[in-house]
């Protein structure tokens, strides 16, 4: 690990899962309604908070109460990193904000190193990107922090990022070692899997990696059932899977994108989990809408389970694997919640001829190795091979209760380390922002929305722009 740009390059979701939570108990010391604003409502008006904190009177030693008091500033400062604060968009953080930051954790530590202020120092620094900061502190206190869980975790996210697999490998075995280190974390459980996988190993807990060694199991296509029948126009077909709230909500507006941009260039296949007669009627309604578009459909019907919207999210990549023996041209699976932006056609020219287009981030965690919101697929026997054994692995975690957050991901992912390097090579990897964006710009396919389950305003215009011109 020397500069690591990939961990930079994380989205900032990641780094407010290790900072979000910060245990500092000496804060007691000091009022709680400025404790609670910063810790709790993760207030980063400095302006105002900082005479608050200075200013208050403890019954601490002054070195104990200055470094406190300095840290719980820097910890204020830093909650303007946090992804709500950014709607989910990707956005630096302010250079002149992180110096200030470095400088008042510096004066903290300078005052008093307990191993509290020292992780939530840590903590700090990981919230605003400055890892080689963060892990300055790890090397120089590391008999003191490293045992604390969080760092533990911070560190293994970075040792994923960089393959790192030797630290890796010591870091997955003391979390290990000890159950309450990981405790109920399901984001720790999965970086340890996938560096397990990594590793070489097959982990089976969690989630179930065997799956990737089972050539003759087949999961259960037959219970599809069949709303309107699809046509093999030679025409490329998307493919959206959804219940019915995202019916209703995305999945129109998205139709609706995808025939403003395309018309009738497009088929699109809708894949809906337990609709009721009111969606099933809808459905039936949309050719008047989009004359010319060949709109066909599915059923599926999950029963109420652990983790549905990981089934929801998961299963049309099931499906996507039953759908290559029905569809004799291209799919391309898009989330219910994007919208289409450009013709198809103009973006498919700039793309090699391959069986299978996913895109890549050079800043995606091992479970985000292959996003979910774009895949495209040519019938043929690598593109069987592949999302056989994607379904299979989605199928078999489900069917064991492993419906954990990213399985589709993790199966896209891990399925494609399975093939052998020839047929790795013989994908096409895509940037991730040519094909899918949060920035919403111009130039991409389609817009989606962030972590934050939100649009900006360019997303939002854009789909009231689609709701009035094709529903109302």
């Amino acid at each position: 690990m020397n500069k690591f740009e990939r961990t930079r390059s994380l989205h900032q979701y990641y780094r407010d899962e290790f900072s979000r939570l910060i245990y500092l108990p000496e804060t007691d010391a000091l009022p709680a309604h400025i404790v609670t604003e910063i810790l709790h409502y993760k207030n980063s008006d400095i302006a105002t908070l900082e005479p608050q904190i200075m200013d208050a009177t403890t019954d601490l030693d002054a070195q104990k109460e200055f470094a406190v008091k300095r840290m719980l500033c820097a910890i204020a400062v830093a909650n303007a990193a946090f992804d709500f604060k950014n709607q989910g968009k990707p956005t630096p953080f302010s250079k002149e904000m992180s110096e200030t930051i470095t400088g008042w954790v510096v004066e903290a530590l300078q005052h008093d190193d307990s191993i509290n202020l020292l992780v939530a120092g840590i903590q700090v620094f990981f919230r605003i990107n400055e890892i080689e900061a963060a892990l300055f502190l790890i090397s120089n206190y590391y008999t003191v922090v490293n045992l604390s869980p969080i760092v533990m975790k911070i560190l293994l996210l970075v040792c994923l990022m960089e393959d790192d697999f030797n630290q890796m490998q010591v870091l997955i075995q003391q979390l290990t070692a000890n159950p309450e280190y990981i405790g109920e974390d399901a984001l720790a459980m999965l970086m340890v899997v996938m560096g397990i996988h990594k590793l070489g190993g097959c982990p089976e807990s969690f989630i179930d990696f065997s799956a990737l060694k089972m050539p003759d199991y087949e999961p259960d296509f037959s219970h599809y059932e069949w709303l309107q029948p699809a046509e093999n126009n030679g025409k490329t077909t998307v493919l959206v899977a959804c219940d019915k709230r995202y019916y209703f909500d995305h999945a129109l507006t998205l139709l609706g994108s995808i025939f403003h941009t395309n018309g009738d260039q497009l088929n699109v296949h809708l894949h809906l989990y337990n609709p009721d007669d009111e969606t099933t009627a809808h459905v039936h309604s949309l050719h008047q809408r989009f004359p010319g578009m060949v709109i066909s459909a599915t059923a599926e019907k999950i029963a109420p389970a652990f983790g549905i919207n990981v089934w929801y999210a998961s299963r049309r990549f099931v499906f996507l694997s039953y759908a290559q023996s029905v569809f004799t041209s291209p799919v391309i699976v898009l989330d219910a919640d994007c919208l289409v932006r450009k013709n198809w056609a103009e973006i498919k020219q700039h793309l090699p001829e391959n069986e299978i287009v996913l895109s890549y981030s050079n800043g995606a965690p091992p479970w985000e190795q292959v996003p979910a919101g774009f895949v495209y697929t040519v019938p043929g026997s690598l593109s069987r091979k592949y999302l056989s054994l994607v379904a299979t692995f989605i199928d078999w975690n489900l069917r064991r209760g492993n419906a954990e957050w990213f399985l589709d991901q993790v199966a896209l992912s891990v399925a494609l380390d399975a093939l052998p390097a020839v047929e790795q090579m013989a994908i096409h990897r895509e940037p991730l922002e040519n094909l899918i964006d949060i920035r919403y710009t111009d130039a991409t396919f389609s817009w989606t929305v962030t972590t934050q389950k939100s649009g900006g305003e360019a997303y939002q215009r854009y789909k009231t722009a689609m709701q009035q011109t094709y529903f109302c």
